[in-house]
């Protein structure tokens, strides 16, 4: 029975990542890419048993708690690649509708409650004074990164 819960739960972990990752996917191309790979990780979760069935149902649900654990921090993973993925593309694409061009890179960190989140923003790109203050403040808003863990750094793009 062990096995079954872990199975389901991580079903519903990955069920929840994806959905956390279509919230914060802008509009667009970027979304479109977005549900494949969130229905490719909801398919490799909820097949997941399968790779490894001898035939007897028993045995593919009777997971190690080792080996469950490893599954829980290989979604773990996941979910903090995906969210970092994500927030990254909505900076650019918040940047964008400001009339400037920046690259992103997103750092996750978990929360008190243990859930990964976005942390920290490093931006690098070229912009005025008001579309640098703007971008800052919709990060802040939208992704709740602080001003103190947001940094710019100008460059050509």
């Amino acid at each position: 029975m062990t096995g079954i819960k872990n199975w389901l739960l991580g079903i519903t972990a990955a069920a929840l990542a994806v959905s956390l990752a279509q919230a914060l996917t802008p509009e667009g191309t970027v979304k479109k890419i977005g549900r494949l790979v969130g229905a490719l990780v909801l398919l490799l979760a909820a097949l997941r048993p399968l790779a490894g069935w001898g035939g007897t149902l028993p045995e593919t649900f009777m997971l190690p708690e080792i080996e469950a654990q490893a599954e829980w921090q290989e979604g773990e993973q996941v979910m903090k690649i995906l969210i970092a993925q994500k927030a990254g593309a909505y900076i650019v694409d918040k940047g964008q509708s400001l009339g400037l061009r920046c690259k992103a890179e997103v750092g996750v960190a978990l929360d008190s409650s243990g859930w990964p989140v976005p942390w920290e923003a490093k931006i690098s790109g070229t912009w005025t004074a008001e579309q640098k203050k703007a971008l800052s403040q919709a990060v802040e808003k939208e992704l709740g990164i602080p001003v103190q863990r947001q940094s710019f750094r100008e460059e050509g793009i």
